[in-house]
């Protein structure tokens, strides 16, 4: 039973009911700080995972390729495009909702290093310890941003639950297809793109996250090509 990926899930979704009905009572300084906070901490999450990876180079090579196909794609327009239609169906106000801002909280719950690599490894070990630790930080995040955000950040928890459940009972298959390597480097792909959502959300510097998607796939691919090169 994959406890840490409903856990996970359940305190985003969870944060974000608590943080629309109480979140108003918190004064705006404090939410600004608490995102700065919170930006940092997504920020020290990633490089922890960057910290994993096996070879330098297919890294980068998956992170600029894929952020020019992403680039290429549209797709941090058709993600928040996506999310636009699906909040427009659901009976919340999401007309005044800051898009760039609601992408990069998707990206850090969905698509961090830190919940990749979790969701992978309980689904291999039964482990939830990651996910559980991951749960801390996303319950406040949720809370704290539900505030400016309201309801539309608990629907982040679906998407969530779909990405980490497909990793989690995929993981017995994927796991044997992924060296060592080429599963570190994934790791480390994901933690970038957790840094660059971190900075994004502390208001550091602002990157194109949701365009850096494909770098995820392209991320294993790569390695297994540098691996093959005579040297």
């Amino acid at each position: 039973m994959p406890i840490g990926v409903i856990t996970n899930c359940s305190v985003v979704l969870i944060g974000g009911i608590l943080g629309t009905l109480f979140g108003k009572y918190i004064p705006q300084r404090t939410e600004q700080a608490l995102t700065i906070t919170f930006g940092l901490c997504s920020t020290a999450i990633g490089i922890t995972s960057i910290m994993k990876y096996s070879a330098t180079t297919p890294v980068v090579m998956a992170l600029i390729l894929g952020t020019f196909i992403g680039n290429l794609m549209q797709l941090e327009k058709r993600i928040e495009g996506g999310f636009r239609k699906l909040l427009s169906k659901l009976p919340l106000d999401s007309s005044h909702l800051d898009m760039e801002r609601y992408i990069t909280i998707v990206v850090i719950f969905c698509a961090s290093g830190f919940g990749l690599f979790g969701s992978l490894t309980e689904g291999i070990t039964g482990d939830p310890t990651l996910l559980l630790s991951k749960s801390v930080l996303d319950l406040f995040t949720a809370f704290i941003f539900a505030g400016a955000m309201g309801l539309s950040v608990s629907v982040i928890a679906f998407p969530q639950f779909l990405i980490f459940g497909s990793l989690f009972f995929l993981a017995q298959f994927i796991a044997p297809l992924f060296s060592d390597t080429a599963m570190n480097n994934f790791i480390a792909c994901g933690g970038i793109m957790t840094v660059a959502s971190g900075l994004r959300v502390a208001q550091i510097k602002s990157s194109p996250v949701g365009d850096m998607i494909p770098a995820l796939i392209l991320a294993p691919l790569m390695t297994y090509l540098w691996e093959m090169l005579p040297f």
